[in-house]
């Protein structure tokens, strides 16, 4: 039997390029998100993060057929309008956010693969879900992280005062006020509110941990461990975010820590996810250089 080399040359060319293309504008409306939301843009990001890992199983699917094709087009259009079905629900939904990108996967998916496909859309549809839902699941929590206030802001205080920062703190209705005068002499104010402690970001972080540990075979105390660590390192990167914040307004002023602000949450929680996972995945290579370094 001859094999016919350059019949299955076109076929696989044909795959990485209709691979690609399904990449190429699974992108696209990451840019719509970034005009419309910066904090969804870091959601889908990450959600299109987890798309890039099933390159591989994708390329095992065959084409949807022209009918499934058809309904994926419409799927897709629909993504663009979905905002009208959801301001009724949602009064300050965005035009185009998390929900729309969802949608759009699932077209895009239709539209490329066929059915079996859908199976690998789980992953970044359920994180992009999960996260852009966490700011419900954050205001749920409100009444029980809201007396640690107190706490995060003295400790706030007390880090400040190690950099040099004559700070102090007073109560205003409950509410923990920290202020500080600054190097050019103006007094600067902050209050803290229950959006400092940080449970928003730790709730994105434990979500992007339970899909990379659902695919980890390593022990349930590994597992565990990891996840406190994460979870942990997550809040106390939140108080890094503020004192720096802080220190800016204390050595630059206030319209730069302003500026500072905006930027630096979602900076840190990107370099801290990345430096986690990349720590996990190395842990094995770790330890065993760890002993070898103790042992001499």
């Amino acid at each position: 039997m001859k094999l016919d080399t350059a019949g299955l040359k076109q076929v696989l060319f044909s795959l990485k390029e209709r691979v690609n293309l399904f990449y190429f504008l699974a992108f696209i409306p990451l840019f719509l998100i970034l005009y419309f939301n910066l904090w969804s843009l870091v959601i889908a990001f990450y959600g299109f993060v987890f798309l890039l890992l099933k390159s591989q199983k994708l390329r095992s699917f065959k084409e949807a057929r022209p009918f499934q094709r058809f309904l994926g087009l419409i799927v897709i259009v629909a993504s663009f309008f979905l905002y009208y079905a959801l301001i009724r629900i949602v009064s300050n939904a965005g035009f185009y956010g998390g929900a729309n990108y969802v949608v759009f996967l699932l077209g895009l998916f239709m539209v490329f693969f066929d059915l079996p496909a859908l199976r690998e859309a789980f992953t970044p549809i359920f994180f992009i879900v999960a996260a852009t839902s966490s700011s419900f699941v954050a205001e749920w929590l409100k009444p029980y992280f809201t007396p640690y206030l107190d706490d995060i802001a003295y400790i706030i205080l007390n880090v400040l005062r190690a950099f040099g920062v004559n700070a102090y703190i007073y109560f205003f209705r409950n509410e923990p006020i920290l202020g500080f005068t600054s190097v050019s002499g103006n007094l600067v104010l902050t209050s803290f509110v229950y959006e400092c402690i940080g449970v928003f970001s730790a709730l994105v972080f434990s979500i992007i941990l339970v899909i990379v540990l659902i695919e980890d075979h390593s022990s349930l105390k590994v597992k565990l461990l990891a996840s406190v660590v994460g979870v942990l390192g997550t809040f106390a990167l939140n108080i890094l975010r503020i004192t720096f914040i802080l220190l800016t307004d204390y050595f630059y002023g206030a319209e730069a820590g302003a500026n500072v602000h905006y930027i630096v949450g979602y900076a840190l929680f990107s370099a801290w996810l990345v430096f986690f996972l990349y720590i996990y995945s190395q842990r094995k290579t770790l330890q065993t250089k760890f002993l070898s370094l103790w042992r001499k």
